[in-house]
C-alpha cells in the first residue's frame, strides 16, 4: 500500500492590534459642532436670499419669510 501525503496547512500572521484599537461605532458630531453648524447654515441662508435679493429685488416681508423658509430647510436636510 502506499501512504497518502499530507497536505501542509498554511499559516496565517494576525496584523497585531493596539489596545486601543478595536471595532469602531458610529460616529456621531459632539455637540459642540452642532452650535457650529448651525451657525454656519444660517450665514449660507442669508448670503443665499441676499444674492436672490439683489438679482431679483426682494420686499421685505418675501425676505424674511425666504429666509426663515430656507434656514429650516436647510436644518430639517441635516438632522
Amino acid at each position: 500500500m502506499v501512504a497518502k501525503k499530507k497536505k501542509a496547512t498554511k499559516k496565517t500572521v494576525r496584523k497585531l492590534r493596539s489596545k486601543g484599537a478595536g471595532k469602531k461605532k458610529s460616529f456621531s458630531i459632539p455637540r459642540e459642532n452642532d452650535v457650529k453648524m448651525t451657525e454656519v447654515i444660517d450665514l449660507a441662508a442669508e448670503i443665499f436670499v441676499h444674492t436672490l435679493e439683489v438679482s431679483a429685488r426682494i420686499p421685505e416681508p418675501l425676505k424674511n419669510r425666504l429666509l426663515k423658509a430656507i434656514k429650516q430647510a436647510a436644518k430639517d436636510a441635516l438632522s
